[in-house]
Formats: structure tokens, sequence, C-alpha cells
């Protein structure tokens, strides 16, 4: 089951869609520190991505 993240900034189009939760965790991880110089918290990550299904 695929796992999507979308950045919750204003003005922020950033969205993620993979097979790995690990992955979109790598990747937000690296999104946050490079585009907003910050940081989010793991659970902040998983609260925000979604399951998605397939049609």
């Amino acid at each position: 089951m695929p796992y999507q993240f979308e950045c919750s900034a204003d003005h922020c189009q950033f969205i993620i869609r993979s097979s790995s939760s690990d992955e979109v965790e790598r990747l937000v991880r690296a999104h946050v520190r490079m585009t907003h110089n910050g940081r989010i918290a793991k659970a902040d990550i998983e609260r925000e991505t979604e399951r998605v299904e397939l049609a």
C-alpha cells in the first residue's frame, strides 16, 4: 500500500508518494531540512502520512 505525505507549510507544493514508509520519512526529513531550514519529528511525519488506496 503506498504512502503519501504532503507538506503543510504555506505555499509549499511538496508531495511524496512511495510504497516504502522509510523512504517517505527520509525524503520528508531532507525536504524540511533543505527547503524550510528546519526539522520534523517522527511523530509529525507519521501523523501527516496517509495510506493511499490505488484505484
